[in-house]
């Protein structure tokens, strides 16, 4: 992996965007209509579903920005049948956003989940008709999106008020989260019931979301490294890419990562083997950018 590579890749991959086609739906109502864009696979599908949750600090991003909508066209080409949602912006204009201020940034990862928790019930009860196979759908998503997913999956396993619109019974078929944490008001991270598959890639300066943990009594926002560590205590099957040296900018590194992304799906999914993968990414042309520096308050400062 290349983060460097992206940036170049990612303007290759936006020219080509602009001719990708989708197919758009509204699937829940809230303050507004929330709606999702479903792109078929372009290669010879396999048969899997990534539902993509854009990144932005649960402040700005949308399902249809160009890098997002080059990153779904990428995946098509791989075979996966991609599904980008619309989610409520719960930090959007709220002000002192950090470790005094924890209440808005944690109704804020709630409506994300619940609104993820939405288009899961929306893909399932329409998958017939879109051509989907409710037990081969993956949660994906970076930064805030990747916040949504893991958090998605922690309250099905701990059957919480904001995932109750899952469909009764289901089990996302992985999880794959670029710079992503689990936030949690128990005083521990626990899965009543075992998580799905977890595919986790981290940068391990990353200060806007912590690598590490945050704890104040109770609450804690768990990442990637101590969630890694949990899984493995459980034996719940994981893979986790550590890139040591830079920060957040891991959250931009789904273009560059497809191999990795395609090899959790085959040997975890297809072939059906359990797991236990943990890794550090080493690149000599990866060097920090002004992202590597950055803290969650610098991100909420300027609103």
């Amino acid at each position: 992996m290349n983060i460097h590579r992206h940036y170049l890749l990612g303007l290759l991959l936006t020219l080509a965007s602009w001719i990708v086609a989708a197919d758009s739906y509204p699937f829940v109502e809230r303050d507004s209509t929330l709606y999702l864009d479903l792109y078929a696979p372009t290669a010879p599908a396999n048969g899997y579903t990534i539902i993509h949750v854009f990144g932005g600090g649960f402040v700005n991003g949308a399902r249809n920005k160009p890098w997002d909508v080059a990153y779904c066209d990428s995946l098509t080409r791989r075979g996966y049948t991609v599904v980008a949602i619309d989610y409520r912006l719960g930090l959007k204009g709220v002000h002192n956003v950090g470790v005094t201020n924890l209440k808005p940034m944690e109704n804020a990862f709630y409506m994300a989940a619940e609104d993820c928790s939405a288009a899961v019930r929306f893909l399932v009860t329409h998958a017939a008709e879109l051509n989907i196979n409710p037990d081969k759908i993956i949660l994906e998503g970076s930064s805030a999106g990747a916040i949504t997913v893991l958090m998605t999956d922690f309250g099905r396993c701990n059957a919480l008020d904001y995932t109750a619109e899952l469909p009764e019974g289901w089990k996302p078929a992985a999880v794959i989260a670029y710079s992503g944490a689990i936030y949690s008001t128990h005083g521990s991270l626990k899965w009543a019931t075992p998580p799905a598959p977890t595919l986790l890639f981290h940068g391990m300066l990353d200060k806007i979301v912590t690598y590490k943990q945050i704890t104040l009594c109770n609450l804690g926002l768990w990442g990637a490294n101590p969630i890694a560590k949990r899984l493995a205590k459980f034996d719940y099957p994981y893979a986790i890419y550590r890139i040591p040296g830079i920060g957040h900018e891991v959250s931009m590194a789904g273009p560059m990562t497809l191999d990795e992304l395609d090899l959790f799906v085959r040997q975890r999914l297809i072939q059906g083997r359990t797991l236990y993968q943990d890794c550090t990414l080493r690149d000599a042309a990866v060097k920090p950018t002004k992202w590597t520096n950055l803290s969650a308050e610098d991100l909420y400062k300027n609103q």
